[in-house]
């Protein structure tokens, strides 16, 4: 299927996965991000292919979106936000107003125009919920307000809220799909692996997040990309939210070891003690596993890449010279 598409945050990790994708299979792509496109390191490759195009700007600005959604986009995905631990605890305010105030602006132009939208959400909208796996209509358990790390959660889930009402009441075509652990090339260097990833790479002790009891599902991007297009386009998963994650856990510790030996290295973890580190302002989540059935049945997708592939696949991509400001500079 090819058409034309609007990409929020195109710039970004996700983002630029997905544009890539799309042009690949002879989409024409709207890229819409607030980064220059002279900065926009993720999108050297597809700045060249056909059918791209480039707008610079805030989600926030309504004109500026207006002019970037060309009367012929059939699909928006909406990937823009603020993502990282320090990044939402340095600026609550400024993530949840990113966050609400962008996506009620792509909300409304998308329900003027009757364009289909994909809302790309997170793991994180269960908080801390004991029972896994988390079914997508899991109950939402989360920490105080006075912890600032649930401010991300909660603004995506704002939204999620926002759109499922769009949706009942207004008829916006509307498909939300969860993130659980996204990783790969091209991710910044603040998340776990791709902090691992930079640090061993550059010869410094990767850090070993608390007791690296604590487990993830980590999923490959190629993986999580092809299950976005899927619930974008599929008539059956409007209306509906998905969780795209591999439901396969793996400690913390674990995750470490798989990247030093797939670099070749033998430095040994550093301790990192994020209550320390962080404070109060912090909580960190025990497990977070995804139930994946609902994406197995009406999408067809499942997760197809181990991490441990996934993790080779990265660590090959960041040692690749023409990445080498990656561990420069400390990602894009």
């Amino acid at each position: 299927m090819s058409g034309m598409a609007l990409v929020t945050g195109g710039a970004g990790f996700v983002g630029s996965h997905l544009v890539d994708a799309l042009l690949r299979r002879g989409d024409e792509v709207r890229v819409f991000d607030s980064v220059p496109l002279s900065d926009a390191r993720n999108l050297r490759e597809a700045r060249d292919m056909r059918g791209f195009r480039y707008f610079q700007g805030d989600v926030r600005d309504r004109p500026a979106l207006e002019r970037a959604l060309h009367p012929d986009v059939s699909v928006v995905y909406h990937l823009a936000s603020i993502v990282g631990v320090h990044r939402y605890m340095d600026d609550p305010f400024g993530l949840i107003d990113v966050t609400i105030g962008g996506t009620r602006n792509v909300a409304e132009i998308a329900l003027e125009r009757g364009i289909r939208l994909l809302y790309t959400s997170t793991s994180e909208v269960l908080g801390k919920n004991p029972n896994v796996p988390w079914q997508e209509d899991a109950d939402r358990v989360l920490g105080s307000t006075s912890v600032d790390r649930w401010s991300y959660a909660t603004s995506k889930a704002v939204c999620e809220h926002m759109l499922l009402a769009l949706h009942k009441k207004r008829g916006l075509p509307v498909t939300i799909v969860r993130y659980f652990n996204a990783y790969g090339p091209r991710q910044a260097p603040i998340f776990l692996v791709s902090k691992c990833v930079q640090q061993v790479l550059t010869g410094r002790r990767p850090l070993l997040y608390d007791s690296g009891r604590q487990t993830r599902c980590l999923t490959y991007i190629d993986d999580e990309i092809r299950g976005t297009v899927l619930a974008a386009e599929h008539p059956a998963a409007v209306g509906e939210v998905f969780n795209l994650g591999n439901d396969r856990e793996v400690s913390v510790r674990d995750i470490v070891e798989h990247v030093t030996r797939a670099a070749g290295s033998r430095l040994e973890p550093e301790p990192f003690d994020t209550r320390e580190r962080y404070g109060a302002a912090y909580e960190d989540i025990p497990r977070r596993v995804p139930a994946v059935d609902k994406a197995r049945r009406v999408l067809a997708w499942e997760a197809r890449v181990p991490h441990e592939e996934g993790i080779r696949r990265t660590v090959e991509w960041a040692r690749a010279a023409e990445n080498a400001w990656y561990l420069e500079a400390g990602g894009g």
